[in-house]
This record gives C-alpha cells, structure tokens and sequence, in this order.
C-alpha cells in the first residue's frame, strides 16, 4: 500500500513522515523493465465535454509517472469521501424526531415510451424528471419523489421541489424543528448562491433549522 494507514489524514494528504516515500520504494523502484512497452486506459473529457476512454501506449516508466501525477488527488479525494461518508452515517444514528436527516438528488430522466410506437418517435420521446429524497427521523423514515414534466433541474425546479419537500416532511413529521440536508455538489443544481438564499426564506416559511452538506464529488447519488 502506498500510505501506511489510510484512515489518517496526514497519510492521505502525503504529509506522514513514515509513508510520503512509499510510491517511489513500492512501485517506482520496483520496475523490472522500465522501457518496456504496455498499453493503458484513461478517462479523460474531449473538447465536445463528454467523458471518453482513451487508450494509451507507451513504456511502464511513462504509465508510472502518469499514475504518480495523480495519486495525491485521489488518495485526497478517498479520504475526503470516507470522511463525508462516515459523518452521514454518524448522522442517520443520531437522528430525533425533532433532528431530522434529508438527502436528496435528481434520478436519471424517465423516457416515455407509446406501445406501438412509430419509428420516428424513437427520437422525440417526452421525458419525466425524477426528484428523489429519503428522510431519516429517530421514529420514522419515508421516501419521498417528485415527478414533473419539467426536465430542466435548474434552480427554480428544485427551489420548488424543496418547498414541496419540506412541506411535506413537515406533515409527516410534525415534531421537527431541524432538517440535516445532504445532496451531490451539482454546481447547476444544488451548489449555487441562489440555494443558499433560499434556503433562509424556507427555514423561515417553515419554521425550521437547516443546514445543506454536500458529499465529495462524484458521489452522493443514493446511499
């Protein structure tokens, strides 16, 4: 293993004294044949925005100093995830019926499908948007969703949403004064300004404490 304890900080940030040399003693200086020629895959966003694999050739020196450009991001990005993880856990345990716990996230668009369709509808089918939520309280726990023919997931469909969410944790719940909100950290849906200013006006409107945590990025989709 490249860090000697992958629950401590300090190792997974390459500050641990015992460790911060482990990539080069474990697996630079352990290549038998540094010239010799391999074949590789990485992820990698094209000009277009989409996320494509690319495949790559070259030696196992070259392959081993891509691999070491990048350990340090993701030994940082797992440690951040635990963390974020194991605190939302810590939260689903401590929950009250007056301390709620909220996550919430948008599902994958439902394409409608006619029976019998024509060839040409294949390409102009209608879309629902799925806005799905669970709330934890100590007695309690309830699914929520939210389907619309609004497949827009900007900031005024889940401003909306939120609003239906809440009224309607507030009638399940009629004991909660506080609501924990967990989500992803969609830039164009949750982590804006415009949430956070609405999130005053809602606390006041529903006579409630909230506070919003976001999971690390590229996780938060369900637990």
């Amino acid at each position: 293993c490249v860090v000697c304890d992958d629950s401590q900080e300090l190792c997974m940030f390459g500050n641990c004294s015992q460790c911060s040399n482990n990539f080069k003693m474990k697996i630079q200086d352990q290549m038998i044949d540094p010239f010799v020629i391999i074949k590789w895959s990485l992820w990698s966003t094209s000009k277009e925005g989409r996320t494509v694999k690319i495949d790559h050739e070259g030696t196992v020196q070259n392959c081993i100093h891509i691999l070491q450009t990048k350990i340090n991001h993701f030994l940082f990005h797992v440690f951040i995830k635990r963390q974020q993880s194991n605190f939302f856990e810590m939260l689903k345990k401590d929950v009250t019926d007056e301390k709620c716990l909220l996550q919430l996230d948008y599902a994958e668009n439902y394409s409608i499908i006619e029976q019998n369709q024509i060839q040409s509808a294949h390409w102009s089918r209608k879309q629902l948007s799925i806005f799905t939520a669970h709330v934890w309280s100590q007695s309690k726990t309830y699914p929520l969703v939210i389907i619309s023919d609004d497949s827009s997931h900007d900031k005024y469909t889940v401003a909306k949403c939120l609003e239906h969410l809440l009224e309607r944790s507030k009638i399940l719940l009629p004991s909660m004064k506080e609501l924990i909100i967990f989500s992803d950290g969609s830039a164009c849906q949750f982590k804006e300004r415009f949430l956070f200013k609405n999130l005053t006006h809602l606390a006041d409107q529903f006579s409630l404490k909230l506070s919003w945590n976001f999971f690390a990025s590229h996780h938060g989709k369900g637990k």
